[in-house]
């Protein structure tokens, strides 16, 4: 699994994903089974990248794909299907869908697809969720409405931002609730309650009796009509 969340304001779009790559294990002892885990593989995973054309994607779901990891994937999709074409982000979307449904068994994984397209001279804002096994692929944003999706390990968010009772013996007492005003973000507020997120679901995972599907580096990626740039990235190193 990851977390990627994607948010959309009137400045830009900006894309974060963690770096975890977990695999599944099951222990036996000969016909008993005595335990499954999540064993965490790599901390230096891709699962956000950006196009030539300026499009971000983020995966989440399977980590890989018949033993290979979805970010190499993803990469020989950029550089064998986009390098030749100039794909609009909605045409990315649905040629993720055709490369991955291309596998002898649909991968049980999604992507979240952001960039602009021109539409009558105005450079019009463009997310886009590609959802592999249910041969999906359907348009997240309204036009001018700013907003945000998150996909993957998404209880902790959930938690977080949904209005809370409190079970008292005469009912149940509402806990004050703060909707977040999404129209009110400046792209700086969209980093960095990108990185929030992402690390929040970190932090709180460590100390949950669960699986750490969800860790590592987080990369940020930021895109607005004319360019797109890296706010942080993992790079190699010695």
């Amino acid at each position: 699994m990851t977390f990627a969340i994607t948010l959309y304001v009137r400045e830009g779009v900006v894309m974060a994903s963690d770096s975890r790559l977990t695999f599944s294990a099951t222990l036996q002892e000969q016909e008993r089974q005595i335990v499954q885990m999540a064993v965490a593989e790599s901390d230096s995973n891709y699962k956000t990248f950006l196009t030539t054309n300026n499009v971000g994607i983020s995966a989440y779901g399977s980590g890989d794909i018949q033993g290979v990891p979805i970010g190499g994937l993803i990469e020989s999709f950029i550089n064998e299907k986009l390098a030749h074409e100039n794909y609009a982000v909605d045409e990315v979307a649905q040629e993720l869908l055709k490369y991955f449904q291309s596998f002898q068994k649909p991968p049980e994984v999604g992507f979240l697809v952001a960039g602009y397209r021109k539409m009558e001279n105005v450079m019009e804002q463009h997310i886009w969720e590609v959802l592999i096994s249910q041969s999906r692929v359907e348009r997240l944003n309204q036009l001018g409405v700013p907003g945000a999706a998150w996909r993957g390990e998404t209880d902790v968010m959930r938690r977080l931002i949904q209005p809370v009772f409190l079970q008292t013996q005469s009912g149940y007492l509402p806990i004050p609730h703060h909707p977040i005003q999404w129209s009110f973000f400046t792209l700086q507020d969209a980093i960095d309650y990108a990185i929030y997120a992402v690390k929040t679901t970190i932090d709180t995972m460590r100390f949950h009796p669960r699986p750490k599907t969800v860790g590592g580096p987080i990369d940020v990626l930021v895109i607005k009509p004319d360019k797109a740039w890296w706010i942080q990235r993992k790079e190699l190193h010695v």
